[in-house]
């Protein structure tokens, strides 16, 4: 969980270097303000995420949870900055089944609560900064909260409008994945 190394050097003289690593410049996640709607503000701007295991994953500094940047079923292309491949969409019972495997590693699915946090409301579908989370779908995304109203049924949130939805379980989802602990109350 360390953050991406970058070395800048400086001469002068010749008879000194300076080295600097371990910074994460902010240039690292591109600002997102140009795709929302006019005087419409961000509520996840990309300023509020750190890239972390070689842009893999972002932490986000307002809640302090870790978050994949690809659904379960793409892949990081480190290169083009974005996430490549067609994200598994899979009922929520095969979700659990398959990242069961990913576990070891802390990731899970997140919290109804979690998942909103990266909902971003300042423009149309995908309701998501595409800057922090590339190739992201309007879809549902399944998340670990059960609906304790509803018989099988699940909430999700469906990235389309960044609406909570409560699915039943055989309906498919896609799987974003999480880790850490949530903080109880983000900065004001």
């Amino acid at each position: 969980m360390t953050p991406p190394r970058r070395a800048l050097t400086f001469l002068s003289t010749g008879c000194l270097t300076l080295s600097l690593t371990g910074l994460v410049l902010a240039a690292d996640i591109p600002d997102a303000a140009d795709a929302c709607l006019k005087g419409v503000a961000e509520t996840t701007p990309s300023s509020d995420f750190s890239v972390i295991e070689d842009g893999k994953a972002v932490k986000h500094k307002t809640t302090s949870l870790e978050w994949q940047r690809c659904a379960l079923g793409q892949t990081w292309d480190a290169k083009k900055n974005v996430c490549s491949g067609r994200p598994k969409s899979v009922t929520w019972d095969r979700a659990n089944r398959l990242i069961e495997a990913q576990t070891k590693d802390g990731w899970r699915l997140p919290t109804g609560e979690e998942l909103l946090s990266i909902v971003e409301r300042c423009h149309p579908s995908p309701s998501i900064n595409p800057q922090v989370f590339p190739n992201t779908q309007g879809s549902l995304f399944w998340t670990s909260s059960i609906d304790s109203g509803g018989l099988g049924r699940v909430w999700s949130v469906s990235f389309f409008k960044g609406s909570y939805y409560r699915p039943g379980k055989a309906q498919n989802g896609l799987i974003r994945l999480v880790r850490g602990t949530m903080k109880s109350e983000p900065p004001q």
